[in-house]
């Protein structure tokens, strides 16, 4: 498990004065990118390997508000990985005063930054990253699980 402490700012805010969701997702981009440092996936390696992260789908569950000057912590959880390490899911929960505000859960990947193509962890990162503590809804996922949306492209044209 991989924590991080933040406090909510004024350019965070909607016009409901509340956290914006734009805001959720830049703080949940940011745990995320604290959570890889910690298994070894910094800034440096990532430049010298030409590889980076990719999101498939951040889900978003609200549950309680957070405004203006609220601390609050993300507490970072692998929740799958394919066997190839290719595809990963991060379940990420917000705590204001340990009550459970916000949960976001994301499909992610590995992009090779020179072909622009899905690449995998290496090696020594996946081990790493299948040592973090896991979710209670852990699972070794499959390529039907990266498509449970359903959802496809729809053209204009």
């Amino acid at each position: 498990m991989v924590e991080k402490k933040y406090f909510v700012q004024w350019a965070d805010l909607d016009a409901n004065w509340h956290l914006a969701n734009f805001s959720y997702l830049k703080y949940s981009t940011d745990s995320r990118m604290y959570f890889f440092n910690s298994i070894g996936f910094t800034k440096e390696r990532l430049l010298k390997l030409l590889i980076g992260p990719i999101v498939f789908y951040e889900h978003i569950y609200y549950y309680k508000e957070m405004q203006l000057h609220d601390e609050f912590t993300i507490v970072n959880e692998l929740d799958g990985y394919s066997e190839d390490g290719r595809f990963f899911r991060i379940l990420q929960n917000f705590y204001k005063n340990n009550i459970n505000t916000t949960r976001i859960e994301i499909l992610a990947s590995i992009m090779n930054l020179k072909t622009r193509k899905l690449s995998e962890f290496p090696e020594d990162i996946f081990n790493n990253l299948k040592k973090t503590k896991k979710s209670d809804s852990f699972k070794i996922i499959n390529k039907g699980d990266t498509r449970i949306s359903g959802k496809l492209p729809k053209n204009l044209i």
